[in-house]
């Protein structure tokens, strides 16, 4: 999903780019770059029980949203299902050269 980084009162929020209209000194993080993050922190915080509840940066989000689109939402999984099958494929493409060299 693409978001948006965005300072709300203070406060730097990760707002959904489908779901907000950007604004001025915002910074765009496409699908890719999101992506990446989310790996890292997954990374970082496996096996620690990662489970804190950012109230504060869930109430500015919601500030923020100018739509919650059933179509929006339904074209971005459909989109985001295609690119993890194009990963998964990849990997797999990858893997299978690999054992025919070995």
């Amino acid at each position: 999903m693409a978001i948006r980084l965005r300072v709300v009162d203070g406060l730097m929020i990760a707002c959904c780019a489908a779901e907000t209209d950007q604004e001025p000194g915002d910074v765009y993080l496409d699908d890719e770059q999101h992506y990446a993050l989310a790996a890292k922190f997954s990374r970082d915080w496996r096996g620690r029980g990662f489970d804190v509840v950012y109230d504060d940066h869930d109430a500015a989000n919601e500030t923020q949203r100018r739509r919650v689109d059933r179509e929006v939402h339904a074209q971005w999984a459909a989109e985001a299902r295609a690119r993890r099958l194009r990963r998964v494929q990849r990997w797999l493409d990858c893997r299978a050269a690999f054992r025919s060299t070995a």
